[in-house]
């Protein structure tokens, strides 16, 4: 599991996630700013090798949105996962996820690489969310957000719920900034998956052996700005800290091997129309 994301776009979206086939990890910042109904775009960023490695990795991701007709209906897909909302209200959001997430293989440090590889998989779940709107000034605006999402492709057999707030400011016609908080839990299977140590895994590595129950897996902070360089083009930036908690920080691959405190950082280019 390695390879991060970080993406973002204008109705922006940014999220970053290393894609590369060998390893990636899935990790999670994707944001929106709303103006338009459709975007395209790309992003470069740089992430942990794992969650919980501090060995760092950089990759790029595509990132889009298509607005359904003149409703509020949409498709997007932020690097790894595919959404969709399937209501047509201005500040209800509801609809299916499904996220590719990626294993564990051949990361940099070689003790974690002795261990077995986790394969690729894929969650499929649901979204929805809640988003307040300042009239007449739409890109002022905060948004909370919540998924669940379960594994369907039998590697970790387990699920994760996420949950997220973000609030947007404009502090000129052509710059935004904003700050994120989001969480994730992690059930029995995942996280022993991801964080534990089963006996040939203690065996090959020489790491305690470990048992990982569900949990808080960590608690994230995300400052991001966005620049409009015209109604076409934007740029945007951001940062995530991360700091992983309960049996996911007491894992001998983040205590011993890795670091508790994450970072993802990243820039990226869009498209709109």
């Amino acid at each position: 599991m390695t390879r991060n994301r970080w993406i973002w776009a204008g109705v922006i979206a940014l999220c970053l996630n290393q894609i590369t086939p060998a390893r990636a990890q899935t990790s999670g910042m994707a944001f929106e700013v709303q103006g338009v109904p459709n975007f395209a775009g790309i992003a470069v960023g740089m992430a942990p090798d794992y969650f919980g490695s501090d060995d760092y990795t950089v990759g790029i991701a595509p990132t889009g949105r298509v607005q359904i007709g003149n409703s509020h209906r949409y498709i997007r897909l932020l690097a790894n996962e595919l959404s969709a909302n399937f209501l047509d209200n201005r500040n209800w959001q509801l609809g299916p996820v499904l996220l590719y997430r990626f294993g564990r293989n051949d990361v940099d440090d070689n003790v974690v690489d002795r261990m077995r590889d986790i394969d690729n998989n894929v969650e499929v779940g649901i979204g929805g969310g809640w988003t307040w709107i300042d009239n007449p000034y739409v890109r002022h605006r905060f948004n909370i957000s919540a998924q669940f999402l379960h594994d369907v492709s039998s590697e970790h057999e387990g699920y994760v719920i996420n949950a997220s707030a973000r609030y947007w400011r404009p502090a000129a016609r052509w710059f935004v900034y904003s700050i994120g908080a989001a969480t994730t839990y992690g059930s029995d299977q995942f996280n022993s998956t991801y964080f534990g140590v089963n006996a040939s895994d203690s065996a090959a590595s020489g790491l305690p052996i470990f048992k990982a129950d569900s949990g808080i897996r960590d608690v994230r902070v995300s400052p991001i700005v966005v620049v409009s360089l015209s109604r076409r083009w934007h740029i945007g930036g951001g940062v995530i800290y991360s700091r992983l908690l309960g049996d996911a920080a007491d894992s001998p691959v983040v205590d011993i091997r890795g670091s508790k405190n994450r970072f993802i950082a990243g820039m990226g280019l869009i498209y709109a129309w």
